[in-house]
Order: structure tokens, then C-alpha cells, then sequence
């Protein structure tokens, strides 16, 4: 895993000792994605043939006013509090850290919150009678929700992977399971799932606080001024740009919905859900372990050894993320025609470029690992504010006349050039070195593996059956091409056998 140093030298020893503790975590995050994208698989059935395709449309939009929110008022704290736990654990300052967190997010997300109400009451006269109608109940589930999700990225930051899996494999069956009930049972069309959200994220929010509270405190005493200064100083740039990640990602709801309508609306939401969902499955187990990993490493061996650990973390990205992406664009048409109904199967053109476009954002929190590490906030924002300006320029020029397939290859423009700007940008502050040489043959298993689904999805019927037929063949063949290209190198083969034998070790303790 480690080729430049001698095998004896300490900083190879501490590599490998944070790939080793790396790979651990993200194996408990695995299920943390696995699971919402199986119940995933399970509820968009059940959505999609309750819920009507307008209906649909009108909660794709009022949730992407809630995300617009989350980015601005949480995800710049959830920021800091990934960014200064490390920091805040050597100086001994803990205490305030969690005190900071937990009553900045709070304090944020009710202005949020009251601010969404009174734009919905001042413009209820312009506002679509069935957006209106879900004001309510998805003003709960944006507290509710987004409390829960800043509180537990306190616990990712802090690397405590198994109780960030548990809470949070937990709170998405709880979520899930309330709001098919809300949706089928009581007949709330697009309300259940927001209310199920809300009072599930309710319930779990308790037990989040109650891990918190053992790394620091929850006391408004306990907040100092000097944390405050520095979460701001590091969170102010990140408000505009959260306000761009967002119209990066949801802005095209909009065009779609002023020049196409709501239907298209919810046909794109579909597609674009499951595409990320999936492409998440293998990206966000290693992301979340990625940059708490990072930053740990830094403030303890320094920049050299993160260096090396993000060329490393790069390679897993690419040996998890390359096949599934092509795997999925093969697939594309029988897995809509599976998982969703007639009326929302014809929306596959556009879910293999909104899995393209979710790799790339994944390959942009790799690039980007440098200006965080270094605070440099300001660099982060210009570079997004830049890449969403092209997203909005081609959805208006394009989604009127192509609809929302434009939609989806104009996020993934947008993604492409904002991962070309940051890594120009981060190369001064930390270098991201990719390793070209060893992804060549994860390029070449990719593309023998596709030729072969592709083979296979000829000669089988649309059935979940076909589906699980061809997803068996793509894992078996992309492995025995890897492997016969040379893909997998000794140590890590070695390092796979470690991580195996140490999951057999704890499964027996637990027997």
C-alpha cells in the first residue's frame, strides 16, 4: 500500500496504521449506505404507485428549498465540526467544541425554519397550491431532520464509525418505515414521507445528544467566544457557497418545472435519486471516512502522510466507483423498468449521467481535501460560485428545448469543471497526486465488464431476476479482469486478507 519509502520508516508505519483504521471505518459505514439504498429499492415502488407524478414534482420542489436551507444554515457547521474536532481534542477544548456545534445548528436551523414559513405566507398567493400544502410538515422535517444530521457528523468527525452506523442505520429503517405507513396506510400522498422523516429523525435525536455528550458537553455555558470567532471565520465563506452547491444541484428542478412542468419535475427527481443512491453505495463509505481520516493525519504526522493517504484513498475511489458507473449506464433501461412504473421508466436515458455527475462530486471531496485541511474556505466558495454559474447558463439554454436529460448532462459539465478548478486550486496548499498507472487496468476490467453485461441483459427479459443475473455476472467478471490485469497489487491483497480475517476475529467474539 505504500511503495515510495522504506517498509521500516515511521511514516510508512503511521500510513499504514491510518489505512488500516481507514479501512475498518468504512467497512461499518458500508451499511450506512447499503441500507438506504436497499430501502430505497423498496420504497420508490411504493411511492411511485401512490404518489401522482405532479404530486411527486410539487416535493421534489419544496425539498429543494429545504436543501437550499440545510446547505446555508447546517452543512457550514457540520463543516467546522469536521474541520476542528482533531484540533479541539490537542488543545483539550472539547468541552466548548460540542457546546458550539450542537447550539449553532439549533439556533441556525430555527431561522431557517421561520424564514422558509414567512416566504411561503408572503407568497402564498404565487406559490402552487400543492407546494403550499406541504409547508407545514416539511418545515418539521427540515429541523428535524438536518438537527440529527449535524449532530452526527460530530460522531464522523471524531472517527467513531460504529456509533455513527448505528444511529444512523437506525434513524433511516425508523424514517423509511414511518413514512410508508404515512404514505399508504393514511393516504398522505408526498406529506407521509416527509412526515415519516420528521417524527423518525424526532425520535433519534436523543440518542445522537446523548453520544455527543460523552465526547464534551451540551451546556450553552460551555460555548467560548474564541470557538465561535473561529467556526465563524471558517463557515462564512461557506454559506455562499453552500448556496451555489445547492443551485448546482437543484436549480434545474426549477427551469424543468417553469419550461416543462411539474411531471418532468418528478420524472427527473426519480432518476436522479436512484442515480445518486446507487453511486453513493460504493462512494460515500469511503468519503465519510475519507476527510475526518485526513485531517486526523495531518494534525498528527503531517502533511506528507495525508498526501500519500488521499493518493491511496484515491485509488479505492476508482476501484469501488469506475465499474459501478458503468455497470449502471448498461443497465440503466431494465433497472427503471424494475423499480419503477411505466410512467417513470422513461426517464433511464438520464440516470447513468446523474451517477456520472455523482462520481465526479465524490472525486471533488478527494480534490478538495487540501484547501479544508488548510482553511482555505474563500478558494472552495470562488470555485463553486464559477461551476454553478455554467450549470444555470446550460439549463436555461438547453432544458426548454431538451428537457430534462439537458438537465442531468449539465450537472455533470458544472461537477467536471469545478473538479478541474479545485484541483488546480488545492495544488499549492496540498498536492493531489493521482495515480494514473494503477488505474489503467481498473479502465480496462471496466470495460470488459461492461461488454459482458451487456451481453448478458441481451439475452434476459426485464425481471428483478435479470437484474440481480446481470449485477452477479458484472462483480465476477470485473474482479477476474482486475486480477488478470494486474489491478490489485500484493500488499493490498494482503491488506484485504488483514481487514477479513480481523471481521472473522469479532464475528467469533461476538459467537
Amino acid at each position: 500500500m505504500t511503495e515510495d519509502l522504506p517498509a521500516g520508516s515511521s511514516e510508512t508505519g503511521a500510513l499504514r496504521s491510518a489505512l488500516r483504521l481507514a479501512g475498518s471505518d468504512a467497512a461499518r459505514y458500508l451499511p450506512v449506505r447499503f441500507v438506504p439504498a436497499l430501502t430505497s429499492l423498496i420504497t420508490v415502488p411504493l411511492f411511485t404507485r401512490a404518489i401522482a407524478t405532479d404530486d411527486y414534482g410539487a416535493f421534489h420542489v419544496i425539498n429543494a428549498f429545504l436543501v437550499l436551507g440545510a446547505r446555508v444554515a447546517a452543512e457550514s457547521v457540520s463543516a467546522a465540526a469536521l474541520r476542528f474536532y482533531w484540533p479541539s481534542k490537542k488543545a483539550g477544548t472539547l468541552r466548548s467544541y460540542t457546546a458550539t456545534v450542537v447550539w449553532s445548528v439549533i439556533a441556525a436551523l430555527a431561522i431557517a425554519a421561520a424564514i422558509i414559513i414567512g416566504v411561503a405566507w408572503l407568497g402564498r398567493s404565487a406559490i402552487d397550491p400543492l407546494v403550499l400544502r406541504l409547508v407545514p410538515i416539511s418545515v418539521a422535517y427540515f429541523f428535524c431532520n438536518y438537527t440529527l444530521f449535524v449532530f452526527m457528523e460530530v460522531l464522523r468527525a471524531a472517527n467513531l464509525a460504529k456509533d455513527y452506523a448505528r444511529i444512523s442505520i437506525t434513524a433511516t429503517l425508523l424514517t423509511n418505515t414511518l413514512a410508508v405507513v404515512f404514505v399508504w396506510f393514511f393516504h398522505w400522498g408526498a406529506a407521509g414521507i416527509f412526515a415519516g422523516v420528521a417524527a423518525g429523525s424526532f425520535v433519534m435525536i436523543p440518542w445522537a445528544l446523548a453520544r455527543i455528550e460523552r465526547e464534551g458537553s451540551l451546556a450553552p455555558a460551555a460555548v467560548r467566544r474564541e470557538t465561535v470567532s473561529e467556526f465563524f471565520a471558517f463557515t462564512a465563506p461557506l454559506v455562499p457557497a453552500g448556496a451555489a452547491v445547492w443551485a448546482l444541484g437543484f436549480l434545474d428542478r426549477f427551469v424543468i418545472e417553469a419550461a416543462r412542468g411539474a411531471s418532468e419535475v418528478g420524472l427527473y427527481s426519480i432518476a436522479y435519486g436512484l442515480g445518486e443512491k446507487i453511486i453513493q453505495l460504493a462512494t460515500l463509505p469511503l468519503l465519510l471516512t475519507m476527510l475526518p481520516m485526513l485531517i486526523k493525519t495531518y494534525e498528527e504526522h503531517g502533511q506528507r502522510t495525508a498526501e500519500r493517504m488521499q493518493t491511496q484513498f484515491t485509488r479505492y475511489f476508482a476501484l469501488a466507483t469506475v465499474p459501478l458507473l458503468a455497470g449502471l449506464a448498461v443497465i440503466a433501461d431494465d433497472f427503471m423498468a424494475v423499480f419503477t412504473t411505466p410512467e417513470y421508466h422513461k426517464a433511464f436515458p438520464v440516470l447513468g449521467v446523474i451517477a456520472a455527475g455523482t462520481l465526479l462530486a465524490g472525486a471533488i471531496q478527494l480534490a478538495s481535501a487540501g484547501l479544508t485541511i488548510h482553511k482555505k474556505s474563500r478558494r472552495i466558495m470562488a470555485n463553486t460560485l464559477v461551476a454553478t454559474a455554467l450549470n444555470i447558463a446550460l439549463n436555461i439554454a438547453l432544458v426548454p428545448r431538451y428537457g430534462y436529460v439537458a438537465a442531468g448532462w449539465s450537472m455533470a459539465a458544472a461537477y467536471l469543471l469545478l473538479l478541474a478548478l479545485t484541483w488546480l486550486q488545492s495544488r499549492p496548499y496540498m498536492t493531489w497526486h493521482v495515480p494514473w498507472g494503477g488505474l489503467l487496468p481498473v479502465v480496462g476490467a471496466t470495460a470488459v465488464m461492461a461488454l459482458a453485461v451487456w451481453g448478458v441483459t441481451l439475452a434476459l427479459p426485464q425481471t428483478v431476476w435479470a437484474l440481480l443475473a446481470e449485477g452477479t455476472a458484472g462483480v465476477t467478471v470485473y474482479a477476474l479482469a482486475l486480477l488478470a490485469l494486474g489491478g490489485v497489487r500484493p500488499d493490498e491483497r494482503a491488506f484485504a486478507r488483514e481487514l477479513a480475517a480481523s471481521a472473522r476475529a469479532r464475528l467469533g467474539r461476538k459467537r
